[in-house]
């Protein structure tokens, strides 16, 4: 941790689709360290293969849940018209945001105090 107690690391939470994460650098400090990209995922050559760790490493249940609400929000997009409206209502928006502020929460209190998470899934 820095001498000010303040986090080190602004990392932003949101989801893009299909990108099998939810973590990107929100500062310099944090590209310095990590680089571009999603942190919290693998990166796949075209054999399938792991070419590239992910840069911040989530328990695996945790892991599971970014996977799984991933291909949930994948599944909001029309991808026959994606310029278009989404595919859900509401309500289905309302549950997708209450499970990734859950989520949320969680990787924050795992990344600990020299992290700061800004939720920006909108």
């Amino acid at each position: 941790m820095n001498n000010r107690n303040t986090p080190t690391y602004r990392l932003r939470f949101f989801f893009d689709h299909g990108s099998g994460a939810c973590l990107w650098c929100g500062n310099e400090v944090a590209f310095e360290k990590y680089g571009a990209g999603p942190l919290d995922a693998e990166v796949y050559d075209l054999n399938g293969k792991i070419s590239q760790e992910a840069k911040i490493k989530l328990p695996e249940s945790t892991r599971q849940k970014v996977l799984e609400l991933d291909k949930l929000y994948s599944e909001s997009l029309n991808w026959e018209d994606p310029a278009g409206g989404s595919k859900w209502d509401k309500s289905d928006w309302d549950n997708f945001y209450k499970l990734t502020r859950a989520l949320h929460e969680e990787i924050s209190g795992i990344l600990g105090d020299d992290f700061e998470i800004i939720y920006e899934q909108v």
